[in-house]
């Protein structure tokens, strides 16, 4: 049974009142409030103000959850004919100054992939903002920034303002190239692959100041193509889920996928590793990950109609989580990125 179908059958004062059974004060007031979160995205529509927007390729492949091995190496994630691999960029550092000399480029030099929870929920916003324009405002000043992103404005060397600043830097430098098979007007198979950098340029802040001004221009090309292919998420979904990297995922890949079913879907946890940006090696250990946060995922997402079977996760087709007239401008996607879903 969905979060949303349980909540509906006991009522929200009935829900309340279990949570107040919990054994300690924090347990209570952390079901106290995943129950009202779920309660408002059943019971309220999303305002223009809580919609965000992810490219439809990037809800069926996912950047990696943890730093990848060295900065040099390249990630490649696959949902049926879709595919994605983001190659790192560099960021040229002074050299040394023993010889004077230039060499080849060191792991130093590369900016690494994007990797984490942070990288999403950027990518989450320059997406939101960079459907209005190219041009995307980071708000006025750094707090300001982070706030957006659900995040508390922290400092040292494992605080928000570092981490994200190193995110920001990883995604701008990257290149992500995207890659599908359509079928053309006489029914032949084509290959499209497309190499883009999501920023063309970005200003760079003082991580140490909370004063400043910064701008991203998006790629002419990735701005043009997310126009086209942009899926609307709920921002009040991706605050419950905003230090979750999987559970960000899971919801982008639901959110993406179930209201496109016409019948029931068994994605196995083999499927599910192809596309997911799970660095385990052994299958078992991703589908425990999975289980632990589908609880979490199902609050964000009432109506998603999952169920976590043995051998993989079967999805079942499902209520939107924003419904398609909320959004202007918003058509179910016909072309090349849905082609390429893993059914």
């Amino acid at each position: 049974m969905a979060a949303g179908d349980q909540l509906e059958l006991i009522g929200l004062e009935e829900a309340r009142r279990r949570a107040e059974l919990a054994p300690t004060k924090a347990a209570r007031t952390r079901l106290i409030h995943k129950i009202e979160a779920t309660h408002e995205l059943l019971s309220a529509l999303p305002s223009d103000d809580d919609l965000a927007f992810n490219h439809s390729g990037l809800c069926q492949t996912f950047l990696p959850h943890a730093r990848l091995a060295t900065n040099q190496t390249a990630w490649k994630r696959q949902s049926g004919r879709f595919i994605l691999m983001v190659t790192p960029g560099v960021m040229p550092q002074p050299d040394d100054g023993k010889d004077g000399k230039g060499g080849s480029a060191s792991d130093d030099d590369y900016v690494g992939v994007p990797y984490g929870a942070k990288a999403r929920l950027i990518m989450f916003h320059l997406q939101t903002e960079g459907r209005k324009s190219p041009i995307v405002p980071l708000g006025k000043n750094l707090s300001a920034f982070l706030r957006s992103l659900n995040l508390v404005c922290s400092g040292g060397p494992r605080g928000n303002i570092v981490q994200v600043r190193e995110q920001c830097l990883r995604i701008a430098r990257c290149t992500f190239s995207l890659r599908w098979t359509e079928m053309d007007h006489g029914g032949d198979e084509r290959i499209v692959i497309t190499d883009t950098k999501i920023i063309d340029g970005m200003e760079l802040w003082n991580a140490n100041s909370d004063d400043w001004s910064a701008t991203v221009q998006l790629g002419d090309k990735f701005h043009a193509h997310l126009v086209e292919h942009a899926v609307p998420l709920d921002k009040r979904a991706i605050a419950l889920l905003a230090g979750n990297s999987l559970g960000l995922d899971l919801y982008a890949l639901f959110t993406y996928r179930l209201p496109k079913l016409r019948k029931e879907l068994l994605l196995t946890w083999d499927m599910l590793q192809d596309q997911i940006g799970s660095q385990y090696t052994v299958v078992s250990k991703l589908s425990s990950k999975v289980r632990d946060v589908m609880p979490e995922v199902a609050r964000a997402y009432p109506h998603a109609g999952v169920e976590v079977r043995r051998n993989g996760l079967l999805l079942k087709p499902s209520k939107p989580s924003v419904p398609h007239t909320m959004v202007n401008g918003y058509r179910l996607i016909e072309g090349a990125c849905e082609a390429s879903s893993a059914t």
